[in-house]
C-alpha cells in the first residue's frame, strides 16, 4: 500500500520495541515510536510534538471471538475502555481500505483496551460479557487515540491477532513482564528453573507468535 506521498508524515505506534523492530523499509516521511499499556499516551505525544499528520497504530492485540483466530488481520472501527468510553477510528480513506482489501484478508471489529494482561480463556469470556460489542483487546488502542483526538490528528489501527480462545497464555508471563512489555529475565530463569516443564509452554507460544509476526511485519512492510 502506497500512502507515503499522501501525508508529509506519518506516525507509526506501537505497543512494543520488538513490534516497531519489524520495519524494514526506513522511510523519510515515517517516525516510529511505542509506549507500553498507559505509556503509550506519551509515545502518541511524541508524535504529536513533531506534527504528523495521520497515526497508524500497528501491533499484536488478543481475540475475545471465536471468530478471530491467531494471524488474522483486523482493522479496528471503535475503541472502547474499561469505563466504557468510546472513541472511533479515522474512516474517511476509502482507498487505504480498497488496498488492505486487495493485499490482505481483513475483519473489521471493535477493540477494548485492557487495563492488565487477559491470560486465559475464562478471563476473556468475562469480558465478552461485559462488552458485547468488542471482538479483539489490546492495552493501548484507547490512550493513543485520546491523545491524538484532543490534537485533532487522525488514527488508524491495524492488529493481528496474537492469542485466540483456542489457547491460554501461561499465567508465569505476567510476573515475567515489565512496565515497557519487555521480558524480566532474571525473574523468568528462577521460573524456569523452578519449573522447567514451563518450557513446553513457550515452544507452542513461540509458534503462534511466529505465524504473528510474520503477518504484522507483512502489513507495515507494505503500507
Amino acid at each position: 500500500m502506497e500512502h507515503k506521498k499522501k501525508f508529509k508524515k506519518i506516525g507509526f505506534i506501537f505497543g512494543l520495541k520488538r513490534e516497531m523492530e519489524l520495519i524494514s523499509d526506513k522511510n523519510n516521511n515515517i517516525f516510529c515510536v511505542y509506549g507500553y499499556g498507559k505509556a503509550s499516551k506519551n509515545a502518541a505525544k511524541e508524535l504529536i510534538k513533531l506534527g504528523v499528520d495521520i497515526v497508524i497504530n500497528f501491533g499484536f492485540a488478543g481475540s475475545i471471538s471465536k471468530n478471530l483466530r491467531n494471524g488474522d488481520i483486523v482493522f479496528i472501527e471503535k475503541i472502547f475502555n474499561e469505563e466504557k468510553e468510546k472513541l472511533s477510528t479515522y474512516k474517511s480513506d476509502i482507498n487505504l481500505l480498497r488496498d488492505l482489501e486487495n493485499n490482505f484478508k481483513f475483519f473489521k471489529c471493535n477493540l477494548l483496551t485492557v487495563n492488565k494482561i487477559a491470560v486465559d480463556k475464562k478471563e476473556k469470556l468475562n469480558l465478552v460479557k461485559k462488552f458485547k460489542s468488542i471482538s479483539v483487546i489490546d492495552m493501548e488502542a484507547f490512550h493513543i487515540k485520546k491523545e491524538l483526538f484532543k490534537a485533532n490528528i487522525p488514527m488508524l489501527s491495524i492488529k493481528v491477532i496474537f492469542d485466540d480462545l483456542s489457547f491460554d497464555l501461561p499465567h508465569f508471563i505476567q510476573d515475567c513482564i515489565d512496565d515497557n512489555g519487555e521480558l524480566r529475565t532474571l525473574t523468568f530463569l528462577r521460573k524456569l528453573t523452578l519449573s522447567p516443564s514451563i518450557i513446553f509452554d513457550l515452544l507452542k507460544l513461540n509458534i503462534k507468535f511466529i505465524k504473528s509476526k510474520k503477518v504484522l511485519g507483512d502489513i507495515i512492510n507494505n503500507f
